[in-house]
């Protein structure tokens, strides 16, 4: 194929335009401003490698010494493949219950903490761009989703195709559409403030794939050129949360991450330390995914908000022998399920409320996780001590 000059400066200019078109961001001057907290959803129009390829030839190619992308790898996921089925259907229930939500809340914004395709997020090409359509665009589309910003953050499942998928999510998604909120500087990690009539908060995205240790061993399908290079500068960002709290005024204070410093599955509090002792010197908030439920924790006097569950839950990620108590003050998940749903929060000048909204899941014929009245919160507290 020969591309001619012609053809590219009218491409050049057509990105120059797009380039000119800003990303959304939050209404200021609300006396309360209301956002949804989403985490670990998209999975629909995932296509995962053929069993035939799966338990047949790549068994005989691992044998062959032929290195295998991480990406294939990952869609050979036997358990991700078995769940495809559930997860899009509760993906696509679970959206239209948040979008019912949110308009009766009258949603601004939505938050995201990762995971926003499945399996192996998207990268610069035709088929990321045809994924991120369907999966995102597509699926957030109507009503109180038309319009509002969603500020990202980057999960596991995110960056398993390196770099470029990197790139995709933060540089080419938001000129793609402009609802896909990650910062000014096209970098994983950034911050922004919303801003009401007599508040600020200011909220801290850390790309918390950087600071995992077993991702950095090679038999991880999350060990690539993005990881190795960003695991031995995890002191910028680290430094970066620092720097913007201590500059910052504001009433309440936020890291959103994708990892769980406190869980009832899996906890990651030895790599992620340096970050939640800057969260706890400032009486911050931290909001997370990762693990596929809803859940709230406090630690330290910290509160930990996990808000997983906006596509394929799994019960054993909140109901793994963790009692409520001190520590552990809502899972929701019984014995077979763990509940669809997200997080709302109220923000104020006089406190945070933040409520947790479960869907009833009636599915194929039974009901997975029974709500009786799944339009009010299942749980609910409100946080009025104020950042420091």
């Amino acid at each position: 194929m020969i591309v001619s000059a012609r053809y590219l400066l009218t491409i050049g200019a057509l990105l120059g335009g797009v380039r000119a078109k800003r990303s959304l961001v939050a209404p200021k001057g609300a006396e309360v401003l209301t956002v949804g907290v989403v985490g670990d959803y998209g999975w629909v129009g995932w296509t995962p490698v053929p069993d035939h390829f799966c338990l047949e030839v790549l068994p005989e190619l691992v044998a062959d010494g032929i290195t295998i992308p991480n990406e294939v790898l990952n869609d050979c996921d036997p358990g991700d493949k078995s769940s495809l089925a559930n997860a899009t259907v509760f993906q696509t229930d679970t959206a239209a219950y948040i979008g019912q939500v949110c308009s009766m809340k009258n949603c601004s914004a939505f938050i995201s903490v990762g995971d926003s395709i499945y399996d192996s997020g998207v990268d610069f090409s035709t088929g990321g761009i045809l994924r991120f359509q369907e999966a995102w665009v597509d699926m957030y589309s109507q009503g109180v989703f038309e319009h509002a910003p969603w500020y990202q953050c980057l999960g596991n499942h995110d960056i398993v195709k390196g770099q470029s998928a990197v790139d995709f999510q933060t540089k080419i998604a938001p000129k793609y559409d402009s609802r896909w909120y990650f910062g000014t500087k096209g970098l994983p990690y950034y911050t922004y403030d919303l801003v009401g009539k007599d508040w600020t908060a200011t909220f801290v995205v850390v790309d918390s794939d950087c600071f995992l240790s077993k991702y950095q061993k090679n038999t991880s399908v999350y060990y690539n050129e993005y990881t190795i290079e960003c695991h031995k500068h995890t002191k910028v960002q680290v430094d970066f949360l620092a720097e913007t709290f201590k500059k910052s005024k504001a009433d309440w204070k936020f890291l959103q991450v994708h990892h769980p410093y406190m869980s009832s599955s899996t906890n990651y509090t030895t790599d992620l330390m340096p970050l939640i002792k800057i969260v706890e010197e400032h009486n911050g908030i931290v909001i997370n995914g990762h693990d596929h439920c809803l859940a709230h924790y406090v630690f330290n006097s910290t509160n930990h908000i996990l808000s997983g569950g906006a596509g394929y839950t799994q019960a054993g990620d909140c109901n793994n022998g963790i009692k409520l108590g001190p520590y552990a003050k809502f899972l929701a998940a019984n014995a077979e399920a763990a509940a669809n749903g997200f997080v709302t929060m109220d923000i104020s000048k006089h406190g945070v409320n933040v409520e947790y909204y479960t869907r009833d899941m009636q599915f194929d014929g039974s009901d997975l996780y029974a709500v009786k009245q799944d339009l009010m919160p299942s749980y609910s507290f409100e946080i009025t001590k104020k950042s420091k």
